[in-house]
């Protein structure tokens, strides 16, 4: 009896316990170029950093604390960069809340922008959402970032709620968006 018992707490356990999966480093092609989608690692921060500073008109959104306590959180989480010879040119991260993937900031290098690896980055969200039993994928943008707002919306974003004051730096609303993927 108690061996059945046993037997049905650990099958119990594994079901309702997420463990962290590895994500698995592929190679994606655009515009003629190949990319490297691979999992970020303590050593790229400064290179994260680099792309916020150039996207972010010198502002850092996150600083390096804030992306190792990230990288170091025992919560199901997924940070992503996407790399061309080496060189780190954008990257993503997203973290589990309840049935919600949060994208929590994602950046492309202006020079590399408008050729689908935003989109890309955001699909493998999408996917790891979806392993972890998630019901949505959400995000914040700027109210004043009219050109992201127009690609999350192609991607199957909708506009949810305004969140005043969100940006500390200065003041700026965001606009959260969401993607139902309980219907998906």
């Amino acid at each position: 009896m108690e061996k059945a018992m046993w037997k049905n707490f650990n099958f119990v356990t594994k079901y309702f316990t997420k463990r962290r999966q590895r994500y698995i480093t592929k190679t994606i092609a655009m515009n003629q170029q190949e990319f490297q989608l691979r999992e970020i690692t303590y050593q790229d921060i400064k290179d994260l950093l680099a792309i916020e500073r150039e996207v972010y008109a010198g502002e850092l959104p996150w600083t390096m604390s804030a992306f190792m306590a990230e990288l170091g959180s025992k919560a199901p989480h997924l940070y992503l960069l996407a790399a061309i010879n080496g060189k780190t040119v954008g990257f993503i991260g997203c973290r589990i809340q309840g049935t919600d993937a949060h994208i929590t900031n994602v950046a492309v290098h202006t020079e590399y922008q408008g050729l689908g690896l935003g989109r890309s980055l955001i699909e493998e969200t999408r996917i790891f959402a979806k392993k972890n039993r998630c019901e949505t994928l959400s995000l914040e943008v700027r109210m004043s970032n009219v050109k992201a707002q127009r690609l999350y919306r192609k991607i199957g974003f909708a506009s949810q709620t305004v969140k005043k004051g969100y940006y500390d730096e200065n003041n700026e609303d965001a606009l959260e968006m969401i993607i139902d993927l309980k219907e998906e």
